[in-house]
């Protein structure tokens, strides 16, 4: 009866880890990597921030190629979730979750590129919009409008994840698996907020760039890219 028990709970644990293993396969999909190097040449993270986010794609490929890269990003969030919900079923919410802590940690650390990646905040808009829309919408809208007064997309992305965990409280808390849930749902948030750390000084410092806007000092992303253009024809 105590091996049922403890071999029951052993599945239950694999069922977790598979669901990270599977987050981090899809997670690892460099959509700006990857269309910078079949677009530019270029590695994406030598220029701009430095990273392979879409935010990133942005300021260096441009806003339709930018925007694309967020798209990618959004749409490998939302396949992993398909996928682990085919396997377990879509009512696993907690399992669904374990999965896009994997897909965030593969998008943010790559084992192939040195674990150097992007931020995760469109693979989490993914995540949440497979998880349960109405979260989206309740985060989505005040983000989108303190995008739209502030133009600081940093403000906008550490909203957004702010919600979210308040929105898995009301939702699932007194549910199955709640409290799992919650402190799932928490990690995107710290992580998010952990990868937007220099951003956060930035503000508070009353230097963080703002969406269009370029820097003083010539460092922007398409002027870095340019000097890389002519460094490689040169």
């Amino acid at each position: 009866m105590y091996w049922k028990k403890d071999s029951k709970r052993g599945d239950l644990e694999l069922e977790r880890i598979w669901c990270m293993v599977l987050g981090y396969a899809f997670g690892c999909i460099q959509t700006a990597y990857i269309v910078g190097r079949l677009t530019k040449h270029i590695d994406i993270r030598d220029y701009g921030s430095g990273n392979s986010g879409a935010t990133n794609a942005i300021r260096v490929l441009g806003t339709r190629v930018g925007l694309a890269c967020m798209a990618g990003d959004i749409l490998k969030g939302i396949a992993a979730m398909i996928v682990a919900a085919l396997i377990f079923g879509y009512d696993q919410k907690h399992l669904l979750l374990f999965t896009g802590v994997g897909a965030v940690l593969g998008h943010n650390f790559p084992f192939y590129m040195g674990f150097r990646g992007g931020k995760g905040v469109a693979v989490t808009i993914g995540i949440m919009a497979c998880m349960d829309w109405r979260i989206v919408l309740i985060a989505g809208v005040p983000a989108l409008l303190a995008l739209a007064v502030t133009k600081y997309m940093s403000i906008a992305s550490l909203l957004f994840v702010t919600i979210f965990p308040l929105c898995t409280a009301v939702f699932y808390l007194g549910g199955p698996h709640g409290v799992e849930i919650l402190l799932l749902s928490l990690f995107f948030t710290v992580m998010i907020y952990w990868r937007h750390r220099a951003n956060i000084q930035r503000l508070l410092a009353g230097t963080e760039r703002k969406m269009g806007q370029r820097n003083e000092s010539g460092s922007d992303g398409m002027r870095q890219l340019g000097h890389g253009i002519i460094h490689s024809i040169v």
